[in-house]
């Protein structure tokens, strides 16, 4: 470049012989020239950075992507099946890690015992003991096991019908998550015949239950019900921003003066932070429907709607299931007052429609009596009306007028 730029500048003197003009070219040829210089210096610098580059082991190839398939995931670094590791230090020098659940909560409510319970639970659904097709379907050996193997870490009241159902209720759904990743191996191979030949080596699969499994999965109705299932998970808008923190220990923590946030704080708090905002526009929109909701004016003589009214009509309800509260706890038996109020409306309809009835029958029989007297009176016999009746009631003629005649 700088043999060019020389050649190039003698050229031009032996051609213009003004001294003005030469004087500006000279002085835009030391510009190219810096220019020029610069260029080469950043080509230097870039050809020493990719041949460090070359000489250094890739990181992210050395990292282990592989998942249930062992199949990499866009060099993802993925985190593998818990080793309990962090328990055993927790326990370290001790018999045992106390973990209570209190009544209600179906969960501890402290964030460590919850987690480390969880882990735990886990290691013992996917190494030492099956995945059934269905939970109800576990056997009982299987349970009592498990709960061995929990007894020997934790310290728990497991001889409470509570504590016991709560654990059972945690190691269900663990194992149904379970059956989830075996579904996607499965999944993995052309047909259910090659499956077969290729039981996961990472669970407590024996060759018969593997292939019980297969039969579950290439099941058409099970097939639409997970594509059902799938669809609604994507469809879902309320994304909690709690991570794998169980509900109860997060309101537990969130608690002021020993008092947890109620239903629509800890939505909020589950939903939105200071630093990010909402989680999704959704959530924004049902958290304002709420409040919307708890400030609409009450109408004279109704009952002004309590938190759980309005959490009830705005996400709605579920058997067994409190929305925003997590799988711990459970609705009451009793109605709410949103159910109660919705049930004596409907009774009062059907009230309504029963005395109409009741009217309009009045009224047909009336006029059926009328009938049935100039029937009479014409020397026409016409038999008694008869309706049915309940079977603690003898049937009788249910009409207004005498009994029939004989006119012969």
């Amino acid at each position: 470049m700088t043999n060019y730029i020389g050649n190039l500048v003698a050229v031009v003197k032996a051609i213009v012989k003004d001294e003005s003009i030469l004087h500006a070219i000279q002085q835009s040829v030391q510009e190219l020239q810096q220019v020029s210089d610069a260029l080469d210096h950043t080509q230097e610098h870039e050809a020493q950075l990719i041949s460090t580059a070359t000489n250094q082991p890739n990181e992210e190839n050395d990292l282990d992507t592989t998942v249930e398939n062992s199949e990499p995931i866009d060099n993802k670094r993925v985190r593998g099946p818990s080793q309990s590791k962090g328990l055993e230090n927790l326990i370290k020098g001790k018999n045992k890690l106390l973990v209570e659940i209190p009544e209600g909560k179906g969960r501890p409510i402290d964030a460590v015992q919850s987690a480390k319970l969880s882990s735990e639970i886990g290691i013992i659904s996917r190494q030492f003991i099956s995945i059934p097709t269905k939970w109800k379907e576990m056997k009982d050996d299987a349970k009592f096991h498990a709960l061995e193997r929990l007894n020997s870490k934790f310290e728990m009241k497991f001889d409470d019908d509570y504590v016991k159902s709560s654990v059972m209720s945690i190691m269900s759904k663990l194992s149904i998550n379970h059956r989830h990743k075996v579904h996607l191996h499965f999944k993995t191979f052309p047909n259910a015949d090659v499956a077969r030949q290729n039981k996961p080596t990472k669970y407590n699969l024996t060759q018969e239950n593997w292939e019980q499994l297969c039969d579950l999965f290439s099941d058409p109705k099970y097939q639409r019900r997970c594509e059902t299932n799938a669809r609604v998970r994507r469809n879902v808008k309320l994304t909690p921003n709690q991570g794998s923190r169980a509900f109860v220990a997060s309101r537990y923590a969130m608690r002021k003066d020993d008092q947890e946030p109620n239903r629509m704080d800890f939505f909020k708090a589950t939903h939105y932070s200071n630093d990010k905002g909402w989680t999704t526009i959704e959530a924004k929109t049902t958290y304002e429907k709420m409040v919307e909701l708890q400030s609409t004016p009450v109408e004279e003589g109704a009952e002004p709607k309590t938190i759980d009214d309005i959490m009830d009509e705005v996400l709605g309800t579920r058997s067994g299931y409190i929305p925003g509260l997590g799988y711990g706890p459970k609705p009451n038996k009793k109605s709410s007052s949103a159910d109660r109020i919705n049930l004596e409306k409907r009774l009062k309809n059907k009230e309504d429609e029963l005395n109409a009835c009741k009217s309009n029958f009045e009224v047909l029989q009336t006029q059926m009596d009328a009938m049935r007297s100039a029937l009479l009176a014409a020397g026409i016999q016409v038999p008694p009306l008869q309706f049915s009746a309940p079977n603690n009631t003898p049937n009788s003629s249910l009409s207004g007028s005498q009994p029939t005649q004989n006119l012969d």
